[in-house]
């Protein structure tokens, strides 16, 4: 059985369970690395799952945490954790060299473990979520300082527009997607800051939604999908000028494939003649599917589901 190959071996304990695998590891030393490369390749820790202790795992055992590619850990201001368990935790990232994929639902205000953590020691991130818990920290604590030099090949952020200014400008993320506070106007310069253009993004504004589309075209022009919630009005059924004014701004993204508004799904076609330009729905759908609907669609905001 030693004789065979490392990638045969990684290939047979992608079968096992994690008990089985923990029992392999235990087993001689020549199968704990091949045991170790596929319990420990994604983990996901949190209160709910009673595994928070992997933590201390990672921060002492350095070999071992180099096997991990994908990251995820939460924790809610229900289960709480003492600081010396941040610590941990930001020495349990430093020591992940080789991870792509990071997910850090965390107290914001704990926001020094991101910089402790990417000390240009995670040059393999792809995906990173962070600062995605509200709290009444958040808009007070300082932003931490990265290098620029750091997560260099970073490809897709999920936060608050807090953190975006941080860490997208300087680097090749193409896909954003934002909550809690509202994107404003003049965040928008700070996302075309990426080195890459922008093709996917995700936000919420509490901006007039006609100016915002310009100023999100100005800014990043090569948009493939986009999903916009705007709390401006949100009680108000829009008016078919307001249609038009929208699909002028779209069509003006000549990449946009997929719009979304406040849940709406914007409907568009390829245009004839010229595939490469879409015709975005320029007034509200008007097609019920049955009688009984005129109960439930009063209003043109919904028609355009």
């Amino acid at each position: 059985m030693y004789s065979l190959p490392v990638e045969l071996l990684d290939s047979i304990a992608q079968y096992l369970s994690c008990s089985s695998l923990a029992s392999l590891a235990q087993t001689c030393s020549a199968l704990c690395p091949v045991a170790h490369r596929v319990l420990y390749r994604s983990v996901s820790a949190s209160a709910w799952s009673q595994n928070l202790c992997v933590i201390d795992t990672l921060a002492k055992k350095p070999h071992v945490a180099r096997f991990v590619r994908s990251f995820y850990i939460a924790i809610d201001s229900l289960a709480p954790v003492f600081l010396a368990y941040y610590r941990q935790l930001a020495k349990a990232i430093l020591n992940m060299s080789e991870l792509t994929s990071l997910t850090l639902l965390v107290d914001s205000s704990v926001s020094w473990v991101l910089k402790e953590a990417f000390l240009d020691r995670t040059p393999s991130l792809l995906e990173l979520e962070v600062d995605s818990i509200p709290t009444v920290f958040m808009r007070n604590s300082p932003l931490p300082y990265l290098a620029p030099t750091s997560i260099p090949q970073l490809q897709q952020f999920i936060g608050s527009s807090r953190a975006a200014e941080l860490i997208v400008p300087g680097r090749p993320v193409s896909s954003i997607h934002l909550n809690g506070e509202g994107l404003m106007e003049d965040d928008i310069p700070l996302l075309a800051r990426s080195t890459v253009p922008v093709i996917i993004l995700g936000a919420v504004t509490n901006a007039p939604p006609v100016p915002f589309l310009e100023t999100l075209h100005r800014h990043v022009p090569h948009l493939v999908y986009l999903r916009l919630m705007s709390t401006k009005d949100i009680f108000i059924a829009p008016t078919a000028e307001f249609y038009e004014q929208v699909a002028s701004v779209l069509t003006s993204f000549t990449e946009l494939n997929a719009f979304e508004f406040s849940g709406m799904h914007w409907d568009s076609q390829v245009k004839q003649n010229d595939g490469a330009k879409r015709v975005w729905q320029s007034a509200p759908l008007q097609i019920r599917n049955h009688p009984e609907d005129d109960l439930l669609f009063g209003s043109e905001i919904f028609l355009a589901y």
